[in-house]
C-alpha cells in the first residue's frame, strides 16, 4: 500500500533486455553484477537522463519482470566524461568513456527474499515502503 503523504523512500529502475543481451546475456550479467557489488564500497552506474527530485535511499532493480536486488543510492551525475570498466559480452575487463547521465548505485546489494513480481518501464518510480 503507498502513503504518499510521506517523501519516497526510494526508486526502482529496470534492466532492459538489450542491456543484458549486449553484455553476454543474464546468467553472464548476473554473475558480473554480484561479484562486484558484494562489496560496500562496490558502485554501479545506471543510465538515467532524470535525476530523482526526492531523497531517496533505496534503489531496486527489476531483472525479468521481478524485483531481484536493492542497493543504496549513492547520487546523481549529470552528463560527464568518467572512465568505466564493462562487459562487452565476451570479457568484463573491457575499458570504456561514458558521457550519459547516470544513477550511482552503492553497495552491498541484498537479493529479494522471494519472488516479487513487477512489470519493467522506462525511467524510474518511486516507492513509498520497503519491497524487503
Amino acid at each position: 500500500m503507498m502513503n504518499r503523504h510521506y517523501p519516497p523512500i526510494g526508486i526502482v529502475v529496470t534492466w532492459g533486455k538489450d542491456l543484458i543481451k549486449e553484455k553476454g546475456g543474464l546468467l553472464a550479467f548476473i554473475r558480473y553484477f554480484e561479484k562486484v557489488m558484494c562489496s560496500e564500497d562496490s558502485l554501479w552506474l545506471h543510465k538515467s537522463k532524470n535525476r530523482p527530485a526526492h531523497d531517496i535511499h533505496l534503489v531496486y532493480i527489476i531483472v525479468n519482470n521481478q524485483v531481484r536486488y536493492k542497493l543504496y543510492y549513492g547520487g546523481y551525475e549529470a552528463a560527464g566524461i568518467r572512465d568505466v570498466y564493462n562487459g562487452d559480452g565476451s570479457s568484463w575487463c573491457s575499458h570504456s568513456v561514458i558521457t550519459w547521465p547516470r544513477l550511482l548505485l552503492a553497495g552491498p546489494f541484498e537479493k529479494a527474499p522471494h519472488k516479487i513480481p513487477m512489470r519493467g518501464f522506462q525511467g524510474f518510480r518511486y516507492i513509498y515502503e520497503p519491497f524487503f
